[in-house]
């Protein structure tokens, strides 16, 4: 299924505040317009929540401008508009720039909260 790509106001606050490189924009809207909405191992992209019309994820993307893969790249936060067959960019984040804990990866507490704040418009997730 191909998406049709919107990138939100929220997303270009976020965008500017991380300085993304705008060369990296083309290569992200070209990956997530086939992406799909499905569980990865290893935490590649993670469901937050998803209703009959909304579904939220966090995928990574890489940073082709600095040369970084997905793992060191960006987190991108979306939301799937179901019925209008839309994807809304959300919110993009520096893998440097998030606070992890553990071996495992886990977000912080502040992480997974502004990813509901961003989400909060479409559904009051769980």
């Amino acid at each position: 299924m191909a998406w049709r790509v919107e990138r939100t106001a929220s997303f270009d606050k976020w965008w500017k505040k991380e300085s993304v490189d705008e060369g990296n924009y083309q290569y992200h809207e070209r990956a997530l317009e086939e992406f799909q909405n499905i569980p990865l191992p290893h935490n590649v992209q993670t469901c937050f929540f998803r209703n009959s019309s909304f579904e939220c994820w966090v995928t990574r993307l890489p940073d082709k401008v600095r040369k970084r893969g997905k793992s060191g790249g960006f987190r991108v936060i979306l939301v799937l508009d179901l019925e209008e067959k839309t994807l809304l960019l959300q919110g993009i984040f520096r893998r440097d720039h998030l606070s992890y804990q553990g071996s495992g990866g886990k977000h912080d507490d502040a992480y997974n909260y502004l990813i509901k704040a961003l989400a909060q418009e479409f559904v009051e997730p769980e």
